[in-house]
């Protein structure tokens, strides 16, 4: 595991300035859409028009987005990634039910070619009529069968290169690579971040975690953060107040266990309420959550003054 640096532990703002330029979100880090994808390994992908938002504001270039498709490698939730990672994270990371062995048999079965969410679904209404549909999809993808595919998003079957041709079945391999991956783009953030993020067991992370890179920097002696040397080393990223209109599900606000650092109780009700799953759209000014839009109308939670008519700029230019 790398040595801590000198720096001591991060400040709330500091913290979020310097996320935010991991993400590729306040500085541009990646050229190509699937650049992006490529690495942060996966991507929230609830919402197809969030993800395509996010990927707008990471890349200039969105001409490889045919490469990107969408599944469900991890916590039972839809993820965007490159079709060259999403099968060997989904067999690293899925949670696989134990009895499932013939459903999966079945609903695989049903999809031997691209099918449309409506064709699938009378196809599964006939043959597994007490499953409900949705769990026909996610078997389907968890098990690495079928992924979203295209400008139409068909569920499409594909054969995804899996844990064995990646890393010669090495589950710990796959786990510091995913782990470097994280980091890199996430950073600072902590082992209990990772575990939290991607849900795999203690006995992969641990052996992982000693055998980082040294561009992934422990910071201070009293920090458990880990943060890429590359972002450490950007100037912008410590001083640069950004402005921003983030999609619904954006990973700066979904990729971290604890989302203080970027807003307080009070505003994290406003953007999910009850805490159920459901996020609505983010401004974000210097790090911050200040306020929350949609085509309507935007909700202001505390914009600062310098950062009102970007804000009203980029809401015209969103809707």
């Amino acid at each position: 595991m790398p040595q801590p640096t000198s720096a001591a532990s991060f400040s709330r703002r500091e913290k979020a300035r310097l996320r935010l330029a991991s993400q590729g979100l306040s500085v541009q880090r990646w050229e190509s859409a699937e650049e992006v994808v490529r690495a942060f390994g996966v991507m929230q992908g609830q919402d197809l028009h969030s993800v395509r938002r996010s990927l707008a504001l990471r890349a200039q270039d969105r001409s490889d987005a045919g490469n990107i498709v969408r599944g469900y490698p991890m916590r039972h939730t839809l993820f965007a990634a490159s079709i060259k990672d999403i099968g060997w994270i989904t067999e690293l990371c899925a949670k696989r039910r134990k009895g499932d062995a013939e459903l999966v048999a079945k609903v695989n079965k049903l999809i031997d070619r691209p099918l449309s969410r409506a064709e699938l679904k009378e196809r599964a209404a006939t043959t597994l009529p007490e499953v409900p549909f949705w769990h026909v999809v996610r078997v389907a993808m968890e098990s690495g069968h079928a992924v979203y595919s295209g400008v139409e998003q068909l569920i499409t079957p594909v054969e995804l290169p899996g844990l064995d041709e990646a890393f010669n079945g090495d589950q710990v391999a796959a786990t510091a690579d995913l782990m470097v991956r994280y980091f890199r783009t996430h950073g600072p953030a902590t082992l209990r971040d990772f575990a939290w993020w991607t849900k795999l067991p203690q006995r992969l992370i641990r052996p992982a975690a000693d055998s980082l890179p040294p561009d992934i920097e422990r910071c201070g002696e009293e920090s458990q953060d880990f943060v890429s040397k590359v972002v450490m080393d950007m100037a912008e990223a410590r001083r640069k107040r950004s402005v921003l209109l983030l999609g619904a599900f954006d990973e700066y606000i979904l990729g971290y266990r604890d989302r203080s650092f970027a807003m307080t109780s009070e505003v994290h009700e406003i953007l999910a309420p009850g805490n159920r799953g459901v996020f609505r759209r983010a401004v974000v000014v210097d790090g911050q959550v200040r306020g929350t839009w949609n085509k309507q109308a935007i909700e202001d939670l505390g914009i600062p003054g310098y950062a009102e008519r970007k804000v009203q700029k980029l809401w015209r230019n969103a809707r």
